[in-house]
């Protein structure tokens, strides 16, 4: 249970330390006091969302913090999350002026999620809007399954139902993928024909080029090279070279650069002859097939189209783009491989899913009768002595909440047909049948502290005298926190606080007095007559609370 709360510079509240007892506790105040302050600290420590107008003026950032005493399941959750444990626990948010906010558990910082997890096991708010929650479907069996002990179970029937659709999704994705690629498949599979007909790995299409080149000027390579070796006929430029060095080993070389030049001269003659050997075979081996001319020239003129039609450069690029297109080819079958296969895992999945869904369906249908009676049993307790109350759970499609479909059938008047909630209820009613939905949920949740926020809304005399005896029922076992304008509830609460606004000098403040007997006696003859309290009044108010 929570031991005491703690706010400083939170909206009005300057600064404010309150010990709260066991048992029932009621809040009152004027309208605007402030009571949807202390409602928005609570809420604070469940996780809400922080906002820029909790911070008030009284500094830089607000802090709301609470002692709770330790349960025996505590250990284990600091254990999990490698947090200091302690007999007493201090669970606080801090929010700074732009809207940041911290959280704290025993002074460590956590996660805000790991806050949530933590605090919705100590602290359980209803807000008066809440109760209209009743008229939604979702609602309806978001509280059964509370009801049923069916939480957790639906809980992971979600998350296996979200991951079963991930998984279609992704199978989809895959499927739509081979599609488009098997669209594809005829287009590639041409230009791959169409490219291996070059025979990329067997041609060099630059010795092709050259070979293509000799046939096309042959004639004129035929002449140059005639020529070339003219160099050896009888005063050509190889005889030249050879009677220069003739003439000059007659004459002698004594002068070491003649010597040198000599010895050039012989190696030019070597060359000479060696060009002019080459040039003769050179012309041998020329031979003007004009069939085969006509074949290089359109590998060639292929070549090229297939370059320019995949702007490609040169034959490495186009081996790759057709080592590419082959790659697709084998890449399509591996697709088509994983798609069988994630299709029986699909089967499976579905399988393991209809089954947990008829699980939690039979789960849900176990507990019916005696949810019901029990309800029963305290709408009786809150004057709805007529009330018929029951849950229709009928068989539905797969969906995220299971193949269940529930619906709330009410009636709260003798001879009247049961009907959807949401069409039968009034505002009074609601918030009673809300009441006793908390009150069965708190209990099999065994949670320690409950606020409720005018959970006796839409209702008056003897009934709301009847409220007022179930809370106090209800706070000797468990921490009850109750916002309420009624002075019948009021007066069955084991302590009482009051929230006040007073304007000061510079600004307006917000506090939280307790009172004592006395002060709790004119309190609620207040909430009966307004600010002037009556004779009357007073006396009533000490007969409420006998």
């Amino acid at each position: 249970m929570i031991q005491k709360l703690r706010i400083s510079n939170f909206a009005l509240i300057e600064d404010l330390d309150l010990d709260l007892n066991t048992g029932f506790t009621v809040l009152t105040g004027e309208t605007g006091s402030g009571k949807s302050i202390l409602l928005n600290a609570f809420a604070l420590l469940l996780g809400e969302r922080a906002h820029t107008n909790h911070v008030g003026p009284f500094g830089k950032k607000a802090i709301v913090e609470a002692q709770l005493n330790a349960s025996p399941n505590d250990q284990l959750f600091f254990s999990a999350n490698n947090l200091d444990y302690d007999q007493t626990i201090l669970v606080r948010r801090e929010i700074v002026r732009d809207g940041k906010s911290r959280a704290f558990i025993n002074d460590s910082p956590v996660a805000l999620a790991m806050l949530k997890t933590f605090s919705a096991a100590k602290l359980m708010i209803h807000s008066q809007y809440n109760t209209f929650e009743l008229k939604s479907k979702v609602k309806q069996l978001e509280l059964y399954d509370l009801l049923s002990g069916n939480e957790s179970k639906a809980k992971e029937f979600s998350n296996l139902y979200d991951n079963f659709n991930d998984f279609s999704e992704q199978l989809e994705s895959l499927k739509n993928k081979f599609k488009k690629q098997n669209q594809d498949r005829d287009y590639n599979t041409f230009l791959k024909n169409e490219i291996d007909g070059l025979k990329l790995y067997d041609i060099d299409y630059e010795e092709l080029e050259g070979e293509l080149f000799k046939l096309d000027n042959a004639e004129d390579i035929r002449n140059i090279l005639g020529e070339v070796s003219e160099f050896t006929e009888d005063g050509g430029a190889y005889a030249q070279v050879k009677s220069f060095i003739y003439r000059l080993e007659k004459l002698g070389t004594k002068d070491q650069s003649l010597k040198d030049l000599l010895d050039r001269l012989r190696s030019l003659e070597d060359e000479l002859g060696q060009v002019t050997s080459e040039a003769s075979y050179y012309i041998d081996s020329i031979e003007v097939d004009t069939d085969k001319k006509e074949h290089l020239t359109r590998q060639w003129d292929e070549f090229n189209r297939l370059l320019i039609k995949h702007n490609l450069s040169n034959q490495k690029e186009l081996i790759l783009f057709l080592e590419h297109l082959a790659q697709n080819e084998n890449n399509l079958h591996e697709l088509a491989q994983e798609i069988r296969e994630m299709e029986l895992e699909y089967k499976t999945l579905e399988a393991t899913l209809i089954q947990s869904a008829k699980k939690l369906h039979a789960s849900r249908l176990e507990k019916r009768e005696k949810i019901t009676e029990n309800l029963q049993s305290d709408l009786i307790k809150l004057k709805l002595k007529d009330t018929k109350l029951d849950f229709q759970i009928n068989k539905t499609e797969l969906k995220r909440t299971g193949i269940s479909d529930l619906s709330m059938l009410f009636s709260a008047n003798k001879g009247f047909e049961m009907i959807e909630i949401e069409n039968a209820a009034s505002g009074g009613e609601l918030s009673r049948l809300m009441l006793a939905l908390l009150k069965q949920i708190s209990e099999l949740k065994k949670m320690p502290s409950i606020l409720f926020d005018e959970i006796d809304s839409g209702v008056s005399g003897d009934v709301a005298d009847k409220i007022g005896v179930l809370l106090h029922k209800m706070g000797m076992t468990t921490q009850l926190l109750v916002i309420s304008h009624l002075p019948q509830v009021a007066s069955k609460a084991s302590a009482h606080l009051v929230v006040e606004k007073k304007q000061g000098a510079e600004r307006t403040n917000t506090y939280v007095r307790r009172l004592s007997k006395e002060d709790r006696v004119h309190e609620i003859a207040r909430l009966m007559s307004g600010e002037d309290v009556t004779n009357a009044a007073l006396a009533t108010a000490k007969l409420l609370m006998k």
